[in-house]
């Protein structure tokens, strides 16, 4: 099975969020006329760190979306099957019309990714834009990156691309399919 990923650039990122505006518009998860900042449906989220002292600060940003993982926890947390991870892409997928809306797959989410509908009632997340994806386009996030540091494709030539512009794959945040990478 080949494993779609996204690969994150801490040397690029830059913090700016407008992956996650595009994504949010694209997926339609924000209603604009009642969303309430902090309230808002989200397929990834940007953090960061800062490292250093005054006045030799230095700041890190990195995306965090769904991992894709290779064991996905929802998968075996969801009863209902509606949670699959499919074999030729190695994406992680929710079918909402079969999810009965438990929620047990949000409790065992390690990263804190898995949204809810309420109204629908049913469980929802990040799938690397898959409708997108299948017809040859890159996820909204990707596509949409200002600084460049989002890059898409089939896991193991994301991590060539990585090596041969002499980044390091940063191991503790990259067990899964989204790659972190840094000079």
């Amino acid at each position: 099975m080949k494993q779609l990923s996204i690969m994150v650039d801490l040397d690029r990122c830059i913090g700016c969020k407008t992956c996650i505006v595009a994504c949010r518009n694209h997926h339609g998860l924000v209603d604009h006329e009642k969303a309430m900042p902090g309230d808002m449906s989200h397929y990834l989220r940007v953090e960061s760190e800062l490292a250093g002292a005054y006045p030799d600060l230095s700041e890190d940003y990195w995306v965090v979306m769904c991992q894709h993982c290779k064991k996905p926890p929802c998968v075996k947390a969801c009863k209902s099957g509606a949670i699959r991870k499919d074999p030729q892409t190695g994406i992680v997928l929710i079918d909402k019309d079969t999810c009965v809306g438990a929620g047990k797959c949000i409790e065992k989410c390690p990263y804190d990714v898995i949204q809810f509908d309420v109204a629908g009632k049913f469980a929802h997340k990040c799938d690397l834009c898959r409708k997108r994806v299948i017809h040859g386009q890159e996820p909204v996030c990707v596509e949409v990156c200002l600084a460049d540091a989002l890059s898409f494709g089939e896991r193991e030539i994301l991590l060539m691309r990585a090596d041969a512009a002499g980044k390091k794959v940063i191991k503790k945040r990259s067990s899964q399919a989204i790659l972190y990478v840094k000079s």
